[in-house]
């Protein structure tokens, strides 16, 4: 993705996570919109993150291939740990409402679908 398509991205995710917030806050109450928010705000961050790992990625290729690579699968694993701790602080810590935190961060991911096509 180029640097237009990652704004692009964090942009559709952030409309989609806001949104659903909104329709939370006036469903359900702010609680469950903070929680939304704070499970979009997981995606978003994993997406950025996802977003610099691909350009120095790309950087490191040109001279290593191979490392390249390597690269992108430690940002992967990293990723996925930061992500899951999120949650963890999110739901034990915090006590956020579970299921609009991950459903937020569900729909932040369909972010990805609306960009690419």
């Amino acid at each position: 993705m180029q640097d237009g398509g990652i704004r692009r991205l964090l942009t559709t995710q952030c409309l989609l996570v806001v949104g659903l917030s909104a329709l939370l806050w006036m469903a359900s109450g702010i609680f469950e919109a903070q929680s939304a928010l704070y499970g979009g705000g997981i995606a978003l961050l994993s997406s950025w993150m996802l977003g610099r790992r691909v350009y120095s990625a790309a950087d490191v290729a040109e001279e290593r291939p191979g490392k390249g690579v390597a690269m992108l699968y430690f940002g992967a694993i990293q990723r996925f740990v930061i992500v899951l701790g999120l949650f963890a602080l999110g739901i034990g810590l915090l006590k956020l409402a579970p299921l609009p935190l991950i459903g937020a961060f569900a729909v932040a991911q369909l972010g990805f679908i609306f960009v690419t096509r």
